[in-house]
Order: structure tokens, then sequence, then C-alpha cells
């Protein structure tokens, strides 16, 4: 009887925690939050007495700040607070903008409405696992509901079952502790994890994550290529983004990602405003000159070189999504083993890639 007794009150216990408080064990979300820590992608809000991180777990987050810890958590913090960013909110903080800005570029998060982003609204459990899904390449709409966001995470073990319908509260030790195991996840498409990713990018070394018990997430067969390269001199916004989504193509299908060159970005975009200008959708322009022909007239040198052009296309994740599912050239440019170098050229929803070997 007094088994039974217990039996009923850890079920009652543990029902309520998944109602009303964090789901994961206090020990577990500090551990999460201090792996996390070590490797640059969770902060704390200030300090304990004894000078450690107070990572304040038990307080449930905001949107803002739960994008904070998504940009955060994907090694983007410095590019976000480096670039300038425009969105059609106008409930964002000063100090929240450059991660709500970058994301929601990058289509990993939008608003509540078409002029508020919910910036003060406490998070919920579905709301960042699906911007974690998104982190991850995965499209809500597409790949999964973003109000059941638990069914696509749980079957990628980003979670484990315990969050449903049910879940009231989401609280920063669920944030690190989800986070966490969000590393061990592979991109959609990709055997490669998103611990392996951040190596690549120069987050953190591949000899931090192991100290930091994260061997079993890192994808051997891909940690020791060479970290994507994100700098992106005199890029527009949309030129970067087509430039950083290409090059997790070519990471994803086990490819060196490409350099940056500002010469054939320039180029690239000469081009995308002439075909705006004239009125001409061609890789060959009104005047007869290839794509070999105009990078030679603007100084860039090239054994190989090959072009996709686009035009219409809103955002960089379209157009680069349209020239993968392309039978007609565009994805062999972009996965060419010839390749070395890159520039992306923007006007007017007119978009050209040059590209070099």
């Amino acid at each position: 009887m007094k088994k039974s007794l217990m039996t009923i009150i850890l079920t009652v216990v543990f029902c309520l925690s998944l109602v009303f408080g964090t789901v994961y064990a206090a020990n577990d979300a500090e551990d999460a939050a201090c792996t996390l820590n070590t490797l640059g992608l969770f902060n704390g809000v200030g300090l304990n007495s004894d000078d450690s991180p107070d990572f304040d777990l038990e307080r449930a987050p905001t949107r803002a700040e739960a994008v904070a810890m998504l940009v955060r958590l994907i090694g983007k913090e410095a590019e976000a607070l480096e670039g300038t960013w425009t969105t059609p909110f106008n409930d964002v903080p000063d100090w929240a903008e450059p991660y709500v800005g970058y994301a929601y570029s990058y289509q990993l998060t939008f608003g509540i409405d078409e002029t508020a982003f919910g910036s003060n609204r406490v998070v919920s459990a579905t709301e960042f696992l699906t911007f974690v899904l998104r982190a991850l390449g995965y499209s809500s709409g597409v790949d999964f509901d973003w109000n059941r966001a638990w069914l696509l995470s749980d079957e990628l073990r980003v979670t484990d079952g315990r969050f449903n319908s049910a879940t009231r509260t989401f609280l920063r030790g669920d944030v690190a502790a989800v986070s966490l195991d969000a590393l061990s996840a592979t991109l959609k498409g990709s055997d490669m994890t998103l611990c392996t990713l951040l190596i690549r990018a120069g987050v953190f070394t591949e000899a931090a994550a192991r100290a930091a018990g994260l061997g079993a997430a890192i994808s051997s067969r891909e940690a020791v290529r060479p970290p994507v390269e994100t700098r992106t001199p005199g890029a527009s916004e949309f030129e970067r983004a087509a430039f950083i989504l290409i090059n997790n193509e070519r990471v994803r299908n086990g490819l060196n990602p490409l350099l940056w060159d500002a010469e054939a970005a320039a180029v690239a975009r000469a081009h995308s405003r002439d075909m705006e200008r004239r009125g001409f959708f061609s890789h060959i322009n009104p005047d007869g000159n290839s794509p070999g022909d105009r990078m030679r007239t603007g100084g860039v040198t090239f054994r190989y070189c090959a072009e996709n052009i686009a035009r219409g296309h809103r955002t960089a994740e379209n157009v680069v999504s349209a020239w993968m599912a392309s039978t007609t050239g565009h994805r062999h440019t972009i996965l060419s083993d010839s390749a070395v170098y890159m520039g992306v050229g923007f006007y007017d929803y007119y978009w050209t890639v040059d590209i070099t070997g």
C-alpha cells in the first residue's frame, strides 16, 4: 500500500512539473548550462556570491531572450552584433535588435503579427523548439507544424518526449537542456551534427568539445574540414545570406566551403543590375558577353568559372533552395568540386552567383 501511494505521489509530482515548471531536473539543467557556457554558447545573467555564473534557470525567458540564446547557441552572436539588420517590428528593445534582426533575416523567427515581435511575451516550449529546428535546416509548415514542434524534436532526439500540448511553462533551464541536446542533432539532409558545424565555423575547437563531454556529438568525417567562412566584406544582407546558405549546402554534401571573392561579387552584382535595368534574363548579356568575359573584364582570374542566376525570389533561402532543387545545372554549380571562390550579386530581386576555381 505504501509503495502504491508513493508511486501515485511521484506520478502526480512529475505531471505537475510538466505543466507548471521545468521538465528537466535542476541538476541536469545546471550541468547543461555549465557545459554550454564553457563553449561560449550560454550566458548567465550575472554572478553568484562565489563568482560562478548565475544562469537564472528557474525563470521563464521572453521571446527576445530566447532568440538571443538561440543566436548564441548557433555561434552567430558576433555576426549578429556586427551586422546591420532591418525588421518590421516596433517592440524590440535596443539590446535585442541585433539578435532578432539576425534571426529574422535568416528566417529563424517571425513576429506575432506584421509589426510586433512579442519581445516581452514569455516564450513557449513549441516556439523555442521551432527556433532550434529552423536552425537545423527544417522548415515549419513543410517539415513540421510549429505548434507541435516537439514531434520532430523528439524524432531528432533534441527532446525526449517531455514536451507536449499540456506543457505550460518553459524555463531557462529547459532552454539549456534542449540546447545541449541540439548539438548532437544532425542538420537536415546531412549526417553532420550542429556541434561539428560549430567546430568547422571556428566557434570552438574539437578539443574543447571533447573536453566538455561532446565527443559523441562530433561527426568525425566532417570535423577535419576547414571552417566555414562567413566574412563577406562589401556584401549586402541578401548577398551575405546567400553566401552562407550555399556554403552550408556544400558542407552538407561533404565539400569544402567557398571563400568570398569581392571582385567576383562586384561582377555578379553588376550583372544583376544590368538584367533588371535592360530587361533581360540570361547568362549572356545583350552585348554578347558571357560570365567568363565579364569576370575577366572585372579583374577576376580563374581556371574554372560557373554562374547561377535567378529573379523574383524574395529571400536568400528561397533562391538557394530553388537552385538546389534544379535539374538544369544550378545544383551542380553549387556543388562543383572545381570551385574555390564565390561572389554573390543581388539587385532588386535579381540574383547572380559567380563561382571560380
